[in-house]
């Protein structure tokens, strides 16, 4: 928003109690949890509506998706807005498996899904902030390109269920019929009961659920300029085919 010219006073706490910003319900039973993962953080849809907001309707903006794959070198697609001078803001999922990433970089990567604001590429890498990082292109490109999916470890699973659940509100939304959300449990539920008292490793480290987060660049300009008018007017990036 700096770059922009806006510089809204905002505490870590003020962006967390905003009505944009969704929280875990770490409270309630496993189905209600796992909903509340499934939109926990903010959308591209939570962040163009807060930049909005906090520039009093001066910035705004346009999401780009990169699932499924794109054709295009995204390295030279960002480059080219950056310098016209827009800001990008990259959604990606670090759930995503990417090779040589050191144990020390798992220590501090995190652990879902994130946004960064993109300042420069370079040949190599896409510089980010938030923290303020250099990110190697490949994973870069695996983590963008990634399906609308969240991983729920076995434990947070297993430290929910509580005597006969119903999964009838995990049945009535269709992706979560399509990913069988249900169906993962019940075989957690099922190596748990087999398994657990014979100290015999069992097979599922997590369930997969739906995500509302998309993975993609949201670009921001002020409205008054011709960046914006670019942005709105430019075309889709095309899918790999």
């Amino acid at each position: 928003m700096q770059s922009l010219g806006v510089t809204p006073k905002l505490t870590m706490d003020d962006a967390l109690n905003m009505s944009f910003f969704r929280k875990k319900d770490d409270t309630s039973p496993l189905p209600e949890y796992l909903i509340s993962c499934s939109r926990h953080g903010m959308s591209h849809h939570d962040i163009l509506k807060a930049m909005e907001t906090l520039s009093n309707g001066r910035i705004g903006g346009r999401f780009f998706e990169f699932y499924p794959q794109r054709r295009v070198d995204i390295r030279y697609w960002l480059a080219g807005w950056i310098k016209r001078g827009v800001v990008p803001l990259a959604t990606l999922n670090y759930q995503k498996s990417v090779r040589s990433v050191t144990e020390e970089e798992k220590s501090y990567l995190p652990k879902d899904w994130h946004h960064h604001m993109i300042y420069a590429v370079s040949y190599d890498g896409v510089h980010l902030s938030n923290p303020i990082s250099k990110m190697k292109a490949e994973h870069f490109k695996q983590r963008i390109e990634s399906e609308s999916v969240i991983m729920i470890s076995r434990d947070e699973v297993l430290g929910r269920l509580k005597g006969d659940m119903d999964y009838e509100q995990l049945k009535s939304y269709p992706e979560w019929r399509q990913m069988n959300v249900a169906g993962q449990i019940e075989v957690i539920e099922r190596e748990e009961e087999r398994f657990h008292s014979l100290n015999i490793p069992c097979g599922m480290k997590h369930i997969a659920i739906p995500s509302s987060m998309i993975g993609g660049i949201t670009l921001f300009s002020h409205k008054d300029s011709e960046n914006h008018k670019a942005i709105l007017s430019s075309e889709e990036v095309f899918l790999k085919i």
